[in-house]
């Protein structure tokens, strides 16, 4: 029997609010596709990766690649960040996708019953796949048509090697083939060939539009058009990617200050001898991933902030040089970032041979066609209700495509929903809202005590390629965690998925509690006291007990002498109705 089987047999059922989850179980709320970090995390400390893989793999089946390149907004919430640096919940994703890489180890493949019912996927990237992996759960035939000659998407065309190693991409995908999902690669689905509508009479009973937003932003800046030596980042990107590795110029400026715009200025760098970026904000502004930043910074890449392009200078149909004006920050715009404007009379040129445009991205939608009847919103994505359905019936649609340029993890939870929708819309069950509201199980949990210097353990940094050793090669950069740093890093958790009960009523206010308590998080307070200042549950005797977010999960409190404070548990999992319809084989082969 499996472990989520025993977790639902011992468990309690609850219904809790999301804001509950959002206020308590912070990492795994903030995260888009709600991977359970704190539980994860448990296992890693307890040395059972294969169980902690498998966790992971519940909410998303690209763990191995989100371990290389998630920018982890999970860390962005965690508590143990709220006095210290949080836990590398990402790194030590990563350690564990590794282990089970590295060491070849084979999870079982599910039993799945197939349906009669078949869906098709246009795009093989990481909504479509996580779509098409969950369907392919649920018994669904399902087919994911791909234009390009490998599937990977924007993973595997747009993000570099020295950041995310093409064998990871693909240990993720062999999973979903494992579930029986059929990719037809070089194989575009849209006009002039099949249509979608054409896939719907085909006997496809819906038709789940990933396609991505593959087409850069133009600078719209005289000298632009038809001069040589100016290319989109997302065009030079794939050139290397695809094993071109010829330098693009011996001067080379990047224009932006996203994460794209990052990636191609340090893969330029690998390539040429001169690499600037040419941003209009400061840096402080840039929404480019902070570290990835710094590194381009050690590696030599050259910043020209509030600095924005407004000429190209061409000589003999070539890149000569970039006039630019100086820029200022004014009033905040719709983003809460303050709006750069030009500073009069500051044009200045940068000399350079090749102009990589990387001001943002947008999906192609031509090949839809001039009568597909979608709408299409001001900012030229794909409109769709909140269950990712278009305005036609039968045809969803997500990631990229809807959403524009964003993150993997936020196109893996696109995929899950649009699975979750496409399901209920096949069944002729109707399509639920977003939910205020989720279930979960409150379990037993017997907590081993936290160490007494828990504070003082520092976060584990994972050990970088020296900056020497970059040049002119695309090795891996970010080496990951030893087993040793990966289990101290675990520790660090304060398994913010523990709650601590108070049965107030039964209490007989002995005080032992709150003397226990390394950090004062369990109280007696007069019920009397106006001020409320700990907001208590309050006892029939009038005295109160007070729990507090400070509480850090030790477990001295549990030792209560009339057995009033209890600790559970609190397993969310939001695929549940996906993953209910798996039936997994015990035992783990290698």
């Amino acid at each position: 029997m499996n472990q989520s089987t025993l977790t639902e047999k011992r468990g309690i059922r609850a219904l809790v609010d999301l804001d509950w989850l959002q206020e308590n179980i912070r990492c795994q709320h903030r995260c888009p596709a709600h991977m359970d970090a704190p539980g994860y995390i448990r296992l890693i400390q307890e040395g059972k990766y294969i169980e902690s893989y498998k966790l992971m793999k519940e909410t998303n089946p690209f763990p191995a690649v989100c371990g290389y390149i998630c920018p982890h907004p999970c860390e962005s919430k965690c508590k143990r960040g709220d006095f210290d640096r949080p836990v590398a919940i990402d790194a030590l994703k990563r350690f564990v996708t590794d282990h089970i890489y590295k060491n070849k180890i084979k999870i079982p493949k599910p039993k799945i019953q197939q349906k009669d019912e078949k869906v098709a996927v246009i795009g093989a990237g990481p909504a479509g796949l996580t779509a098409a992996n969950d369907l392919a759960g649920m018994g669904y035939r399902v087919t994911v048509f791909e234009k390009e000659s490998q599937v990977g998407g924007m993973m595997m065309w747009a993000i570099p090697s020295y950041r995310l190693p093409r064998e990871q991409i693909m240990f993720d995908v062999s999973d979903i083939l494992e579930r029986g999902v059929e990719i037809k690669t070089n194989t575009p689905i849209g006009h002039p060939g099949k249509t979608v509508s054409d896939l719907l009479n085909e006997g496809y009973k819906a038709v789940f539009i990933a396609v991505g937003a593959q087409k850069g932003k133009r600078l719209e800046v005289p000298g632009e058009e038809g001069t040589e030596g100016v290319m989109d980042c997302l065009e030079f990107l794939k050139r290397v990617n695809d094993g071109d590795m010829r330098s693009p110029g011996k001067k080379v400026a990047v224009i932006g200050g996203g994460n794209s715009a990052i990636d191609a200025a340090r893969t330029s760098n690998r390539l040429s001898p001169e690499v600037s970026i040419v941003y209009r904000r400061t840096r402080g502004e840039m929404p480019a991933l902070p570290w990835e930043v710094e590194e381009a910074e050690h590696e030599g890449v050259q910043f020209h902030f509030l600095a924005a392009p407004i000429k190209i200078i061409k000589e003999h149909g070539k890149v000569k040089a970039l006039e630019c004006i100086k820029m200022r920050l004014g009033k905040p715009d719709s983003t809460g970032r303050r709006r750069p404007e030009p500073v009069p009379n500051s044009e200045f040129t940068i000399e350079t041979d090749c102009i990589i445009t990387a001001v943002s991205q947008e999906p192609d939608l031509k090949f839809l066609g001039d009568d597909s009847g979608l709408d299409v919103t001001k900012w030229g994505t794909l409109g769709v209700n909140d269950s990712l359905m278009t305005n036609k019936k039968g045809i969803f649609a997500g990631g990229d495509v809807t959403l524009g340029p964003s993150t993997v993890i936020e196109c893996i939870a696109q995929g899950h929903r649009a699975a979750k929708s496409i399901d209920r819309f096949i069944r002729g069950v109707e399509i639920q809202e977003p939910k205020k509201k989720v279930w979960v199980t409150l379990v037993d949990d017997d907590i081993n005590l936290r160490e007494e210097n828990y504070d003082a353990v520092s976060r584990q940094a994972m050990d970088l390629l020296p900056v020497s050793e970059r040049a002119g090669t695309f090795d891996l950069v970010e080496l990951g965690l030893t087993e040793e740093q990966a289990r101290i890093e675990s520790a660090r958790c304060l398994k913010c998925d523990l709650s601590i009960n108070v049965e107030t009523n039964e209490c007989v206010l002995c005080g032992r509690c709150s003397m226990v308590c390394p950090v004062g998080a369990l109280k007696q307070v007069d019920a009397y006291d106006e001020g409320k200042g700990y907001q208590p549950f309050v006892s029939k005797d009038g005295i109160v007990i007070k729990y507090t977010g400070r509480c850090i999960r030790c477990g001295n409190c549990k030792d209560c002498p009339v057995g009033v404070i209890s600790q559970k548990r609190v397993v969310w999992k939001p695929n549940e109705e996906i993953n209910k319809t798996l039936e997994e084989r015990e035992g783990v082969g290698k």
